[in-house]
């Protein structure tokens, strides 16, 4: 059946125009395939000529799909009794590649029961004056501070603080309720207290200051009016650096992999006292898992600084990354101010010309329907107005974007169903978040910054996505001018020119490369010039357009299928394109091979400022798998390098305006660019420090360039 049919999981093609029931109905017929192909002559008129021509291909799919019987096996069947499990290894295993549902429940069974409870710790609670005094003495003898808070939500910006928990040895900590409110709670301290008590430890630079996910817990303790100084350390990042790849940072899910040990989950904790938020957690409870949360972090702290360590990850951590905690903290505290009567405006003319494509729509359909459903928009596409199937799906035929992008050349519906959903997208993701996420007061939208977000070290943004606003479209363009400066500022960008080629060209060394950025001139242009074998003035629109592609191809480890796709040539001509890539730019390919070469060796790869990503699949016999190895092996090195320089850039921009008591601003960081909101009145003092910042942030073979500019908002900026 499905050597007739084809079999999509496994990539085989069947007889071209046989489907499920053309299939069924030879097979009911012939009963097998050899029958079918033993009396050619009684196959139906209609699929005859096609059978035959593609009888090899029906039986390679067979021996394809069928179950090999001959393999020789090693051992007897009593050595494949299952064996007692060892459910510690098991539970690690199974969290490190993401099982959860069927291994990770609440039932009996689950491994989760082979984390153990710790029942060393002890959590101390201060409810009195004389329990703060104890606190404070044990830990000004201390070097360390590990600290966690307690809030009644997630915004850094709003929440009340709860609770605070703090640790300066293992198997101790102590929990301070601040703002519980239940019936019968036990007295509390007030804030004022505490914070008379603690500041001078906090703000003490001989004390090391360790959180997990410090960028929150100082926000709000700094909201709160304490002061923190001395070195830090964020145990997140800390196993961020170590490996970029694991599947969850959450301290809960570290603690299971390093500890063995078994920490409440926050939603448990609400869902079993009943609480609506943290307040309402009874204090004896809220202590055990706060101070658990403390206690465990200076742990992972010990742990991790020596890691950094044997791994010479160091300037990585503290150079790099550690700085970086506080940059965003600023950047998040600062916000971007959002126009919100230009954000309403585009809502009511997006949803204008959303009825007016509907509308299209329905009239090339030739009746109305529900857009939004699948099932509807399938019957009208497939059924009604013929268009070829192009994939499954379990409910019928897909209509996702892929499928429809390339049925555009079939009908116009098409390309205007692509419009809607786009359009439809951009008012639930970005027009009617932003105005949801815009101070009521200020009007100001603070999004999150993740730095474990991504595993090349790049930064991701949430509410909102700051990294996906699209630009290419009107509509997106319109999106983007809603993001303005305050009155008396100016919004200023400082967008790097090139950077990911510029980074192929310092990791790669290839002098024809290296020298074609010396030359300031066009990279694209000099890459067509040198594949077509022509002058650089003789470059046409279209060779350039090539060239580019075939540039940013190979930063992202594209072979010739990816090109001629990208392109819409022959494979032939993609990889001719790619040789003569290849044949002047000869130090790229060696680069590119001796990187492979590497990874195959070690398991991994690593970017300008050592950081180091695992490529576990680079010896895969499975092609598919070994394959996208390869790509990321090819692409981290550049992209994560270009990652490093502009945390770099922060860093130092960062310093310099701090140094030069400057009120501007660093708002918003998007792949390759900076945006800062700038007080007219120092623009021409800032101008030169954010330049030099971007272009001399690290030194590399080939000159860094920022391209400048500003504007009063983010969409309609002039060059400077």
């Amino acid at each position: 059946y499905l050597s007739l049919m084809g079999d999509k999981i496994d990539n085989l093609a069947g007889v071209p125009g046989v489907g499920e029931k053309t299939a069924q109905k030879i097979i009911s017929e012939f009963g097998s395939i050899e029958n079918l192909y033993k009396e050619p002559e009684k196959i139906p008129d209609k699929f005859r000529e096609k059978f035959i021509q593609h009888k090899d291909t029906v039986l390679r799919n067979k021996e394809l799909i069928k179950l090999k019987e001959d393999i020789p096996l090693d051992g007897d069947i009593d050595s494949l009794v299952l064996q007692p499990k060892k459910e510690a290894e098991a539970a690690k295993l199974i969290r490190r590649l993401e099982f959860k549902a069927d291994f990770l429940g609440d039932n009996n069974n689950s491994l989760e029961t082979s984390l153990k409870l710790n029942t060393t710790r002890k959590i101390s609670i201060v409810l009195s004056d004389s329990d703060l005094e104890e606190l404070r003495g044990e830990l000004f003898k201390s070097p360390v501070l590990a600290y966690d808070v307690e809030t009644n939500g997630v915004n850094s910006l709003k929440c009340d603080l709860i609770g605070l928990s703090l640790s300066c040895k293992p198997d101790h900590a102590f929990y301070i309720p601040i703002a519980h409110h239940y019936l019968n709670v036990p007295h509390q301290l007030p804030w004022k207290s505490v914070f008379k008590a603690l500041a001078p430890i906090f703000s003490d630079p001989k004390i090391e200051k360790v959180a997990h996910n410090l960028k929150f817990d100082n926000a709000v303790l700094e909201r709160h009016g304490m002061e923190i100084k001395g070195p830090r350390f964020d145990t997140m990042i800390a196993a961020y650096c170590i490996d970029p790849s694991k599947p969850s940072f959450g301290l809960k899910a570290l603690v299971a992999e390093e500890f063995g040990e078994e920490m409440t989950k926050y939603e448990k904790l609400i869902g079993k006292t009943g609480a609506s938020d943290f307040s309402y957690v009874d204090v004896e409870t809220a202590a055990q898992y706060s101070g658990a949360d403390a206690e465990t972090t200076l742990r992972l702290k010990s742990l991790y600084q020596k890691r950094l360590e044997d791994k010479n990850l160091k300037p990585l951590f503290y150079n790099w990354e550690m700085p970086l905690v506080e940059i965003i903290q600023c950047m998040e505290k600062a916000g971007i101010l959002a126009d919100i009567e230009h954000l309403q405006t585009t809502k009511e003319k997006f949803e204008k010309e959303k009825t007016g494509i509907k509308n299209e729509i329905f009239t090339l359909a030739g009746e109305e329907f529900i857009l939004d459903s699948p099932k509807q928009l399938s019957r009208i596409l497939f059924e009604k107005l013929k268009l070829p199937t192009l994939k499954r799906t379990k409910t019928g035929f897909s209509t996702n974007e892929e499928v429809l992008q390339k049925l555009r050349k079939n009908h116009e519906i098409c390309a205007k169903i692509i419009a809607y959903r786009e359009l439809a997208k951009l008012m639930s993701t970005y027009v009617d978040s932003l105005l949801a996420l815009a101070d009521p007061v200020s009007h100001r939208i603070h999004t999150s910054f993740h730095q474990t977000g991504t595993i090349t070290g790049r930064f991701s943004s949430s509410d909102p996505n700051m990294q996906n606003i699209p630009v290419r479209s009107d509509q997106g363009r319109e999106i983007k001018k809603a993001f303005i400066a305050d009155k008396g500022s100016i919004l200023l960008s400082a967008d790097y020119s090139q950077i990911d080629l510029r980074s192929l060209a310092h990791v790669s060394e290839d002098p024809v490369l290296i020298q074609a950025f010396l030359n300031k001139g066009d990279i694209h242009k000099e890459t067509a010039s040198q594949i077509f074998h022509i002058p650089v003035d003789q470059v046409t629109p279209e060779m350039r357009q090539r060239a580019k592609a075939i540039n940013f191809g190979i930063v992202y480890g594209q072979q010739a299928f990816g090109l001629s796709q990208a392109l819409e040539i022959s494979m032939a001509e993609a990889q001719s394109f790619i040789n003569q890539y290849f044949e002047k730019y000869a130090q790229v390919k060696k680069w590119m091979e001796s990187t492979l070469e590497a990874a195959r060796k070690s398991g991994e790869v690593s970017t300008l400022a050592g950081r180091r990503r695992p490529v576990p699949g680079i010896n895969s016999t499975n092609g598919s798998i070994r394959g996208f190895a390869e790509r990321v092996s090819i692409n981290t090195p550049i992209q994560g390098t270009s990652a490093d320089i502009i945390k770099a850039a922060m860093i130092r921009i960062f310093k310099d305006l701090k140094s030069n008591n400057c009120q501007t601003q660093m708002l918003i960081q998007v792949h390759d660019e900076l945006l800062f909101e700038v007080p007219e009145s120092e623009f021409k003092t800032v101008v030169p420090i954010i330049r030099e910042g971007m272009e001399k942030a690290t030194l590399l073979h080939v000159p860094l360039v920022a391209d400048m500019k500003k504007g009063h908002n983010w969409n309609d900026m002039e060059k400077i």
